[in-house]
């Protein structure tokens, strides 16, 4: 039996009382077994970490990224323009070599470990998502994700097409090899797609059967180019929400990212589906996209999951940074009472399991749940100096940073733990990184 002990923390379950407690959490094979106010060396853990000074609380579940694209980072923030924006995307990920997207897929996640994050439902990666998986499994981190589907794409390089019937088939191999090979739990298929206007009506419901035959969710990315979409309903009446819920493929297991422009109408039918949305704020604010409404889904009761969106637009996955923008962004149109740091960080771990259907196993500290933990020190940082009789919620959405963190821990196991991802060789991955991105480079 593997355990853990972390003594003297100040924990935040997340659960139903969010009032901090100084208390000890003992861990044993994976799960949170016992959360007392002294357990002693009988238990006799295997590690115990001191947590005194430090906030306890559950690991972070961020619901949107490209993990396959983390070396184009940068690569079109000098692009104004969306449509030359897109253009220079695709060419650059059509050149992407198996070994490069697991690469991307490994940064990406020791940047999401680093900064707290220890379940991300993926975008899915149009090739090579095979090696994004198996990057996950390396550093034993959660993910969802599967290949993301797209057949109405004849502009697109010739390297990201595959007709429909090859997409599917690859789908569910992926599917198939996550279900007999995972033993830890830690991976879960999804099916996704990308913009409905890349997607014919035949590509949207099949994806929408495989993710209800397989109990997989089922995300679509929604476009945010403004003219595009201001153009596609003047020409030919094409409204995205509109179309999607005249396919039945609207439903409980549906994920819509970036809803920017949905009216209050289509606001109400996302409700009335039961859909969830996943909002990427500080890409909105990068590229001066409309703001998704949060505030207004959050009133209507419906599931928001907050993500980084793709590297190539986003920029750092810094989910303690993201937390901040969460809280601040919104106010000068709804109020200073809008997204509160409590309700904020419920957004992304109760919250953003029970959208996911996991909350039975994540989102609170809590025993018998499994063990995805995150310890951050606030003391490390002289800028949120002092910290005494500062509210616990104020001090990490509003003055905590990534280099708080000092442990996360997924599935009962430290993975990253004083600057350190555990057993992993950073150095040589950032080499490999700029060594690769000169590559793509040169051959695009």
């Amino acid at each position: 039996m593997n355990k853990l002990l972390i003594k003297n923390g100040t924990l935040l379950t997340m659960g139903g009382d969010r009032q901090p407690s100084k208390a000890d959490l003992l861990v044993a094979d994976g799960r949170i077994k016992r959360i007392d106010t002294a357990i002693g060396r009988g238990e006799r853990p295997d590690v115990t970490i001191d947590a005194s000074g430090m906030f306890v609380l559950p690991g972070l579940i961020f619901g949107h990224a490209r993990l396959g694209f983390s070396l184009l980072r940068g690569q079109t923030d000098q692009i104004l323009d969306d449509a030359e924006r897109e253009r220079t995307a695709l060419r650059l990920v059509a050149g992407l070599s198996p070994e490069q997207v697991r690469c991307s897929a490994e940064l990406g996640i020791c940047q999401s470990i680093r900064s707290g994050v220890t379940t991300l439902f993926e975008g899915g990666s149009m090739r090579h998502t095979d090696q994004i998986l198996q990057a996950a499994r390396t550093l034993g981190f959660r993910l969802i994700g599967g290949r993301m589907l797209a057949d109405r794409t004849p502009d697109w390089p010739e390297a990201l097409r595959m007709s429909l019937r090859e997409q599917m088939s690859d789908a569910q191999a992926l599917a198939h090899d996550i279900a007999s090979s995972d033993e830890d739990g830690l991976l879960r298929y999804a099916v996704s797609t990308t913009n409905p206007p890349f997607c014919t009506d035949e590509c949207l419901t099949q994806a929408k059967a495989l993710a209800d035959a397989g109990g997989y969710p089922l995300k679509i990315v929604l476009t945010t180019d403004k003219s595009q979409v201001e153009r596609m309903r003047r020409e030919s009446g094409f409204q995205e929400l509109a179309s999607l819920e005249t396919l039945g493929v609207l439903g409980e297991n549906t994920f819509l990212v970036n809803p920017s422009f949905a009216s209050e109408l289509e606001q109400n039918v996302i409700r009335k589906a039961g859909a969830r949305v996943v909002i990427n704020v500080s890409t909105d604010l990068k590229l001066g996209r409309p703001l998704s409404r949060l505030p207004e889904f959050v009133r209507k009761g419906t599931p928001v999951l907050p993500g980084f969106d793709s590297p190539l637009y986003g920029g750092r996955m810094d989910a303690i940074r993201e937390l901040t923008v969460l809280a601040t962004a919104f106010r000068p149109q709804y109020g200073p009472q809008t997204m509160t740091p409590e309700q904020v960080l419920s957004m992304v771990t109760v919250d953003a399991a029970k959208a996911l259907g996991m909350d039975e196993e994540l989102g609170t500290l809590e025993p018998g749940k499994r063990a995805d933990i995150v310890l951050v020190d606030p003391g490390r940082d002289v800028f949120a100096q002092p910290g005494a009789h500062t509210n616990a919620y104020c001090r990490l959405v509003y003055e905590a940073s990534t280099s708080n963190i000092a442990c996360t821990i997924i599935n009962g196991k430290i993975v990253y733990r004083d600057g350190q991802v555990i057993g992993y060789d950073e150095e040589a991955l950032i080499e490999q990184a700029n060594a690769e991105l000169v590559r793509i480079l040169e051959k695009a």
